[in-house]
């Protein structure tokens, strides 16, 4: 049995690295779930069968290590973090497009335990290693499909994604495996072949980390290979052979530097897709992510202690948004910097407890593994670690990185574990030799035990998500009825399970679907009645989070329930007062309800907010239209232009307040612009027929059908009853 388990953990762990090749097209985010799903159903089997091991076979048990106590003590601090953060909920489950919480970090310690108790021989840990890069192979050959268009670029662009749908994704993937692969070089001392097998895989994995265009991972590169080669040229003793050589990769390395510092604003740098955003980099272009910290340093400062918990960055986003922030993303959930990502979500004590894992896998790898790792071996994950904690200060960690990331600490807790001080036998490393356990009997009690609450996650962490997953994407896909699609939406959120949150955003976005696209009443009814009511739910589970507020608003805006959205757009704007789209929202509903007095105050104060915001500025126009404020604006901001002439917005606020003469100009514009366009013409010739211009109106229609053969039948149909006296 003991064998069986020890294949059976063997086969497991080396599945791990298979896992970024899945892409799962039947569950939502299919780049994210199916990676983060496998993973947990493979750790808790290989964490299930480790526990009946180490039960019958002390061997399988843990030894002390500081850096065994550091992956436990970071899960410990980061669950009180998460107990008493902001939203446990969300920070044990995360949602679909991060699949990552708490729940990911237990899943993580316990894959570092295993692989670093089960992969006890140093021909294990080559073969994981090599397996690893040779999936890396797949991905890479992948990654040159996509250069080829053969396979398309799954997030647009030119950026390379692969199998991740996420370039920075893959760029720090392949960033891993170029120091894993040069590892396994330096290792080999077998077949010279084999080197340049290395080598050449080494080529295809910069080409790859090249075309993803990921700035954080090309420096991050460019800072491990710098110090690797520095320490391996002042410390590497033993081999000459590698010290000439890190010298000259060093020497290459800061000439290509210079090179490129001194051609950075040449033609053929900035035209270039990747030399031209690494050219681009610069404080002011920068200043868009100091602002984003410094909102989560006024959240650390809040919260100094535990911090806010898991995914809950938005609330820190949302209650010290900077209103200068309004061409970014209106919802950030990470701050994109893994020092203040940690501070927000676990405060200092999360930090330093993240922290001491780096901290303490570089002082066993360079103190405790004198005899067992050669200097440039050391050297290489010393610059493996310095570049991938640089990329991370830009960007954060995705499932693979994180395996990666452990990976590479189980193999320092491997080597480390064993306490002698002569040469190493791999064969033997970290096994003491001693009888097997007995079975006495309590361990034929505890291994069914073990197998239960195997099962009772497996269903609970992973199938229940799975199952929400795949009844979310068939709940918001075409479907042969909408009861089906209705159906469907309930069946994913009555998990209760990750992505909780998302399931009710995907309800309120269905209703608003059937509303624009015109479906019948009966319908709109059900899918409003469906989205309402989940939405209310959760408004009130969760009553200080601003984007569901804002959400439930605009569906009681968009189906006329003006008085009932109010409260929740106030509630909003308390929870987050300087974010300029949740005041469009707020003056919205009150323009709709008539009090236009009240909206225009609120689109000045949003105009207040940042001035440069063009989308502030329509709305503050618009706002002055309906209360007759035009004038009084326009010594602020000046006469309307041209190009917000022509905003749909503001024509249809003429329209409603029954200026067709300035409508009339806004289509006149319009044509003059886009003079073929038949559209423009046929508008333009409404306008003349509401000022009482009869044949100029008659003269754009006619225009109209002579642009656009499609429109014949409508056009003569109002010509004709122009030309009978008749307003159609």
């Amino acid at each position: 049995m003991n064998k069986i388990l020890k294949y059976f953990l063997l086969a497991g762990i080396f599945i791990i690295p298979f896992i970024a090749l899945i892409i799962s097209g039947k569950m939502f985010f299919p780049f994210i779930t199916g990676k983060n799903f496998v993973f947990r159903i493979l750790t808790e089997l290989l964490l299930g069968g480790w526990a009946i091991l180490a039960l019958f076979d002390k061997t399988y048990r843990p030894k002390f290590s500081w850096l065994l106590v550091s992956v436990l003590s970071f899960v410990g601090v980061i669950a009180l973090a998460d107990i008493f953060g902001a939203n446990p909920f969300k920070s044990f489950w995360s949602n679909f497009e991060r699949m990552d919480g708490l729940i990911s970090l237990i899943h993580l310690a316990g894959y570092f335990v295993v692989a670093g108790i089960v992969l006890n021989t140093e021909k294990l840990w080559n073969k994981f290693w090599n397996t690893s890069v040779a999936v890396s192979v797949i991905v890479g050959i992948y990654g040159f499909l996509q250069i080829a268009d053969k396979i398309k670029i799954n997030q647009g662009g030119v950026r390379l994604d692969g199998t991740f749908g996420n370039a920075s994704y893959l760029a720090i993937y392949m960033f891993f495996h170029i120091f894993i692969t040069a590892f396994l070089l330096v290792k080999w001392h077998g077949a010279i072949w084999m080197k340049y097998v290395y080598g050449a895989i080494i080529i295809l994995q910069l080409v790859i980390l090249y075309f993803t265009a990921t700035r954080g991972a090309l420096l991050g590169l460019v800072g491990g290979v710098f110090l690797s080669t520095l320490l391996i040229s002042i410390f590497e003793k033993q081999n000459k052979q590698n010290r000439k050589i890190a010298i000259g990769v060093l020497i290459a390395v800061v000439a290509l530097i210079g090179i490129f510092f001194v051609a950075k604003n040449t033609r053929f740098i900035n035209n270039n897709q990747v030399l031209g955003r690494l050219s681009s980099i610069s404080l002011e272009e920068g200043a868009t992510r100091f602002k984003i910290w410094n909102i989560a340093w006024q959240g650390v400062k809040e919260r100094p202690i535990l911090g806010w918990g898991q995914e809950n960055f938005n609330f820190v986003f949302n209650k010290y948004y900077n209103s200068s922030l309004f061409d970014q993303e209106p919802w950030f959930d990470r701050v994109h910097n893994i020092f203040f990502d940690w501070l927000i979500a676990g405060g200092i004590l999360g930090f330093l407890a993240y922290f001491s894992i780096p901290i303490l896998t570089l002082f066993y790898l360079w103190r405790r593994l004198e005899e067992r790792l050669s200097i440039t071996e050391k050297s290489i994950f010393t610059g493996l670690l310095a570049g991938y904690f640089f990329h991370n200060m830009l960007v954060f960690d995705n499932i693979m990185s994180y395996i990666l990331f452990f990976s590479i600490a189980a193999y320092i807790y491997a080597l480390s574990k064993t306490k002698t001080k002569t040469k190493m036998n791999f064969d033997n490393i970290g096994i003491e030799v001693s009888d097997k356990d007995k079975d006495n009997g309590m361990n034929r009690i505890f291994a069914p035990l073990i197998i239960i609450v195997v099962i009772f996650f497996l269903y609970f962490f992973n199938i229940k998500g799975v199952l929400s997953a795949r009844a979310l994407i068939r709940g918001i896909s075409q479907q042969s009825s909408f009861d089906i699609n209705i159906a469907n939406l309930e069946k994913a959120l009555a998990y209760n399970t990750v992505g909780k949150q998302e399931v009710i955003e995907q309800m309120a976005l269905a209703a608003l679907r059937m509303r624009s696209g015109g479906a019948d009443i009966e319908t709109q009814t059900k899918f409003f009645e469906l989205a309402n009511r989940e939405m209310s739910k959760f408004v009130e589970e969760n009553p200080d989070d601003a984007r569901i507020r804002i959400f439930y608003a605009s569906l009681l805006n968009n189906f006329n329930l003006y008085d009932r959205a109010l409260p929740h757009l106030n509630k909003a704007v308390e929870l987050s007062p300087n974010k300029q789209t949740i005041q469009f929202e707020l003056g919205t509903a009150y323009l709709n309800k008539g009090e236009t007095k009240k909206a225009f105050g609120i689109f000045e104060n949003t105009y207040n907010l940042a001035p440069d915001f063009k989308e502030a500025r329509i709305i503050y126009r618009v706002g002055a239209i309906y209360a007759g404020k035009e004038t009084e604006i326009n010594e602020i901001i000046g006469p309307v232009s041209d190009q917000d002439r022509i905003d749909a917005r503001i024509v249809n606020a003429y329209v409603k307040i029954n200026r067709f003469d300035e409508v009339v100009k806004s289509w006149q514009i319009a044509t003059e612009r886009e003079p073929k366009n038949a559209r423009f013409h046929l508008s333009l010739g409404a306008a003349y027929l509401q000022i009482g211009q009869r044949q100029k109106a008659i003269e754009e229609i006619q225009k109209s059908i002579d642009l656009d053969e499609n429109l014949k039948e409508q056009g003569e149909f109002y010509i004709k009853e122009i030309k009978a006296g008749r307003n159609p």
